[in-house]
């Protein structure tokens, strides 16, 4: 297939925001986060930790979308029109599109899905003339709605005039053979994962012990005003510092078992690159082990 027939959509525009969403959210997250370790557990310190966990909690849908969005494609071969945005895979054969048009024909509103924002527009939405729409889109100036026989998808290719083009080319030499129909949502794929024993029981692995640092370290905080955290070069211990510093202990044990389980799912998803991603689960449970076995030796 040639080149010219894979298009993507304007990425410049919600890599900027996204990427600068997710630096404001996880510097906000961790100043806050920060501020609640220099306080006396108390109701303060509580609250500081919530809304440190708010903020943060956005980050790893952002950079997911950012990512998808940077790797997105929307590809027309002969036999049909192949859609890719991170997890979300549509195949739509030829004979099934039903039309083509930029929503700037349209006569009507276009609501958007919810939860949306620049080089995001995800999900679905409802209009009384056509129904419920899914988008696969990152803006709203490029839209062009794709109408199936069983449903309406809206993109958005940077250029959608030469998108048109190439449907209207692709559309006269006709299909020789039709490709298969194929729909993958993320939603899917995670229940492909907890179908799968090893990946369900290395995850859910790593969460438990995670919940058992969580659980130490609350146990440990109350019995000691102050603990000592690490070693000199000498192996004599560094001068302690307030108990609520334990709590940076499952903060970066969850960064670690994140960053690790997020980088072992992204391999799940190719059958031949499976053991690597077994290997990556696995190793997610590494860190909060070891981090429990060393409240053990806290003093």
């Amino acid at each position: 297939m040639n080149a010219e027939n894979v298009f993507r959509p304007p990425r410049q525009r919600g890599l900027i925001f996204q990427i600068g969403a997710a630096l404001a959210f996880f510097s906000a997250g961790g100043l806050t986060f920060y501020l609640a370790m220099e306080q006396e557990v108390g109701l303060y310190f509580i609250g500081l930790l919530l809304v440190s966990l708010f903020l943060l909690a956005p980050v790893p849908l952002i950079i997911y979308r950012a990512i998808a969005l940077g790797r997105a494609t929307y590809k027309l071969e002969r036999e049909g029109l192949r859609l890719r945005w991170g997890l979300r895979v549509e195949d739509i054969p030829l004979n099934s599109i039903e039309w083509v048009r930029p929503v700037s024909e349209l006569g009507f509103h276009l609501n958007l899905p919810r939860f949306s924002w620049p080089g995001a527009l995800l999900g679905y939405a409802s209009i009384r003339e056509l129904g419920s729409i899914e988008f696969i889109a990152a803006d709203t100036e490029n839209l062009l709605l794709i109408a199936t026989t069983t449903r309406v998808f809206a993109i958005s290719p940077a250029n959608p005039k030469l998108f048109m083009r190439a449907f209207q080319r692709t559309s006269e030499m006709g299909s020789l053979t039709p490709m298969a129909a194929y729909s993958a949502l993320p939603a899917a794929f995670v229940r492909n994962i907890w179908k799968d024993g090893w990946a369900r029981g290395f995850i859910l692995g790593s969460l438990i012990l995670l919940l058992l640092l969580i659980v130490g370290t609350i146990l440990i905080i109350p019995t000691r005003a102050q603990v000592s955290i690490g070693f000199e070069p000498r192996g004599l211990p560094t001068a302690p510092v307030s108990s609520e510093r334990l709590l940076l202990l499952p903060t970066l044990a969850g960064m670690a078992v994140g960053f690790s389980t997020a980088i072992g799912l992204f391999y799940y998803r190719h059958v031949e690159q499976r053991m690597a991603a077994y290997l990556l689960l696995a190793a997610a449970s590494t860190t909060p082990l070891l981090l429990l076995i060393s409240l053990i030796f806290i003093r």
